[in-house]
């Protein structure tokens, strides 16, 4: 079953980005179709430029909305199959916990497709984003915190059981007065 599930996702996942492509080229040739404008496709030395803007333009919007989607089926996928974890021992022959993480992994190749090294996530880092998508994991991080600022995601598996606390600079600022003094 988990092979079948796991080729399942995989194949959904290579459809699913190459959305992006394929739903430009059709507005494209809807315009073409049902926006009776001569000049827009009449062969002109700027044509490669309104076409090369039309798909680009259209390429951003689609790809932009394939990673909202994606994030939010990662964070569904999660509470659906997880829940919230508890630390604590989970043996393979008497819990389900390790299958069900599989089964997560398995249904979560969206999140490591695209943009690049680091997936969808890799444009999100050291922004509120990524604080706000591990937040909604179930990660409790404090106010005013960063999250791989230096641009390369890490790895992150259980976040419910993740607690990142940043002092502020006023805090530091006393302790080496309070140390000094």
């Amino acid at each position: 079953m988990i092979v079948i599930i796991s080729a399942t996702a995989t194949a959904f996942s290579a459809i699913y980005w190459s959305l992006s492509g394929i739903g430009s080229a059709q507005v494209l040739k809807q315009i073409q179709i049902h926006l009776h404008h001569p000049q827009l496709f009449a062969p002109r030395w700027y044509r490669f430029g309104i076409l090369y803007a039309v798909i680009t333009i259209c390429f951003t919007i689609i790809l932009t909305f394939e990673g909202i989607i994606t994030v939010l089926w990662d964070i569904t996928v999660k509470w659906v199959l997880m829940g919230r974890r508890k630390p604590g021992l989970y043996d393979w022959d008497q819990s389900s916990y390790c299958q069900r993480w599989q089964l997560q992994l398995t249904l979560s190749p969206l999140m490591l497709k695209d943009s690049g090294t680091g997936g969808v996530l890799a444009p999100l880092t050291g922004s509120a984003y990524i604080v706000w998508y591990f937040r909604a994991l179930g990660a409790t991080i404090g106010e005013n915190c960063g999250l791989w600022v230096g641009g390369n995601p890490g790895l992150m598996t259980e976040p419910d059981l993740v607690e990142v606390i940043i002092f502020g600079i006023d805090l530091y600022f006393s302790i080496f007065l309070t140390v000094i003094l």
